[in-house]
């Protein structure tokens, strides 16, 4: 992390920034909130991570900031500019800065050609290189993610899982992008390929100084890339901090209860096994109050059912969206 940590330092102004972006579903009368009002900043060099329950809205906030689909209100912004504000032609060009990694590799690469035409592709697309440039250059990218020349001539079902991510890791990078949003990576894999998949991303952000956004539903994964975690739930922020101010000092019930299920070897979790009660409200509707009240197990207060509360930074960067962030909460 030495590479990132240096240019969060220097003060560099954001990489990407999303602002008060809203994606919104219809469904017969109702109306899906699946992203509800967010902003959100990636700095510079920095691996942000995103958790929270599947349902939550990570991936669609991923497909919003790498443009694949639009957002019903707000903008998205990339070194400053407004992407959103940019019709397809003039957004073309710069999709290239943008890059994904999907969760299924299998899904996601194409079945009828081979790895090698699969990493070359972005760069054909691009131009500018020869044959053999580009040919060398796909090397060059299997080599960085650890695959062989071998097996630059298989077909997807040809390989492990492991190595398919290894593949949809060196597609994104083919472009040289700004910013790579990885969106459940290791969601797919077993565990031990899953440890390998990690310590391939960790090298390239070490060695690249990568700007990233890691999403996951499991914090003791995002806790060893990102600098910061960021908690949503119900398509909305409520904890924002550097990675071991979140890990160490939750702040927000829910992060609590994400931390009390992390399986721990040899030791017992320092909070109680379950601090959620129920299930998640419907995204159909919009109760007065916290949206996080229905589950909440902590004593509430008025506010608690009157107001939804807003993203409060308490201190050193680390921010939480609950009224009962700045009391002692057992």
């Amino acid at each position: 992390m030495a590479a990132g940590e240096a240019r969060l330092m220097n003060g560099d102004g954001p990489m990407v920034r999303v602002e008060a972006v809203a994606r919104h579903y219809r469904l017969g009368r109702h109306v899906v909130r699946a992203v509800d009002g967010l902003t959100l900043q990636v700095m510079r060099g920095e691996t942000l991570g995103l958790v929270g329950e599947s349902g939550c809205g990570k991936s669609t906030l991923a497909r919003i900031m790498c443009c694949l689909e639009a957002p019903t209100e707000g903008r998205v912004l990339l070194e400053g500019l407004d992407l959103t504000a940019l019709r397809p032609r003039q957004m073309r060009p710069l999709r290239q800065r943008l890059q994904m990694i999907f969760q299924d590799p299998l899904a996601s690469l194409n079945p009828y050609q081979t790895v090698a035409r699969i990493v070359a592709l972005p760069l054909q697309i691009r131009g500018g290189l020869t044959k053999t440039a580009v040919r060398d250059r796909v090397a060059e990218l299997l080599g960085t993610v650890g695959l062989s020349a071998a097996q630059a001539h298989r077909f997807p079902h040809q390989l492990s899982g492991g190595q398919r991510q290894r593949v949809g890791i060196a597609r994104a990078l083919a472009c040289d992008p700004r910013v790579i949003v990885a969106d459940e990576p290791l969601a797919s894999l077993d565990v031990s390929v899953q440890a390998q998949v990690l310590r391939v991303l960790q090298e390239l952000q070490e060695r690249l100084g990568m700007t990233a956004v890691f999403i996951s539903h499991d914090l003791s994964v995002v806790s060893h890339v990102s600098h910061r975690i960021a908690v949503m739930y119900l398509g909305r922020l409520v904890e924002l901090g550097p990675a071991r101010a979140v890990i160490d000092e939750p702040r927000h019930p829910y992060t609590r209860a994400l931390l009390a299920a992390v399986p721990r070897i040899g030791r017992a979790s320092p909070l109680p096994p379950s601090l959620l009660e129920g299930d998640p409200p419907s995204q159909l509707e919009s109760p007065p109050g916290c949206h996080f009240r229905a589950r909440c197990r902590f004593h509430q207060t008025e506010a608690c059912h009157q107001t939804d509360p807003e993203l409060e930074t308490l201190e050193h960067g680390h921010s939480v969206a609950c009224h009962l962030a700045k009391r002692e909460i057992h």
